[in-house]
Parts: C-alpha cells; structure tokens; sequence
C-alpha cells in the first residue's frame, strides 16, 4: 500500500467523525494490488455520475455498515448531510444513485447538446480512454485520479464530451447570439422619417 496525500471527505459515523480518501487515486492507494485490481475494475465501467459511490463504499472503513448502518445506508442513498472535503466544505453528490423517476442506474452514456440530446458521448473511464488519443488520456488518466467523487461528474462530461461536436456547437451559439443581436438592433432603429 502507497501512502496517499489528497482530496478527503470528512463523514460523520457512529458519533464521530472520520477521514477518508475522496478521489479515486486515494482509494487505490490504500489498497493492496489484488484488491486494487478489483477496484478499479469497477471504477472504469462505472458511469461518472456513480463514481461518487464507488469511491464511498471503497473508503468507508471496514465494518462501518455494523457501526452506524443508518449514516451508511444514508450516504450511499445520496444523502450526504454531514460531510465536508479537506477545507470544511459541505460535500454532496451531483446525482442520486439511482433515477429517482425510473429507479434505474445513470448510463453509460450522456445525453446532450443542441437540440437537446442530439449528442452522446461515453459517461465511463473505460469510454473516455477509448476515444482520448494517447497524450489526452495520459492526461485524463492523471485528473481523473485526483478529482474529488463529487466532481466527477463534471469531469466525465467535459473530457467524454466531442471536440468536434463543441466547437460546432458553440458556433451555433455564436450565430444565434449574433441573430438576435441584430435583430434587437433593427428593432430599436428608428423608422425612416422618425425624428430621434
């Protein structure tokens, strides 16, 4: 095992608090190889808005499900009333663990873009690294593993996200903007033989 200095959450269990490692690198670290292995065997295949739990139930100190089973039971429901990162920061999940309409899992996959949905783009490490040339996923490989679970999601979406399909849409953006900035203008000139 590594010694492993990095994002924490601070969580309340059993009438105190404990420290555990926050980002996937931390859990790791902690971790003897085989066991390693197995962690982040899941943690690739796991969508970005999941991650969260993964590394929670990773972290959580062994026995902590018999210690205080309604704070864990708690936590990994989402709720995170409680917990704060490094610097006292609350911490909560940017999802639920499940869709709270269709009780399923988040995809491995996102959903988005202009129109809405139009886009879809891997929401796993395993997918990310696939469409990532090597020097973007040596690069990616390397924020992923320090970044907080709670930022996770946020991570997945911007590296999983399309280049290509940014760029075309923030020109759509741009001509949009400029459309409607134009025709603001045409609507505030004032008619021909107005006086102004």
């Amino acid at each position: 095992m590594t010694e492993y200095r990095g994002p924490v959450w601070s969580i309340p269990l059993a009438g105190r608090r404990v420290e555990i490692p926050s980002s996937l690198g931390g859990v790791r670290a902690g971790l003897a190889a085989e066991r390693a292995a197995e962690f982040d065997a899941e943690a690739v295949r796991t969508p970005g808005a999941s991650l969260v739990y993964v590394i929670l139930d990773w972290a959580l100190p062994e026995g902590a499900a018999r210690e205080d089973p309604e704070a864990v039971e708690r936590l990994r429901a989402g709720d995170f009333r409680g917990v704060v990162d490094g610097n006292g920061e609350p911490v909560s999940p940017t999802n639920p663990p499940r869709d709270p309409l269709t009780g399923e899992p988040p995809s491995p996959m996102y959903r988005s873009g202009f129109p809405i949905g139009s886009v879809t783009f891997p929401a796993t490490i395993e997918g990310i690294r696939a469409v990532l040339d090597e020097e973007r996923r040596a690069e990616f490989e390397e924020e992923i593993a320090r970044t907080p679970g709670h930022e996770l999601t946020y991570a997945t979406v911007r590296w999983g996200y399309p280049p290509e399909e940014l760029a075309a849409e923030d020109a759509l953006i741009a001509q949009v903007k400029a459309e409607l900035y134009a025709g603001v203008l045409r609507q505030n000139d004032p008619e021909p033989g107005d006086d102004a």
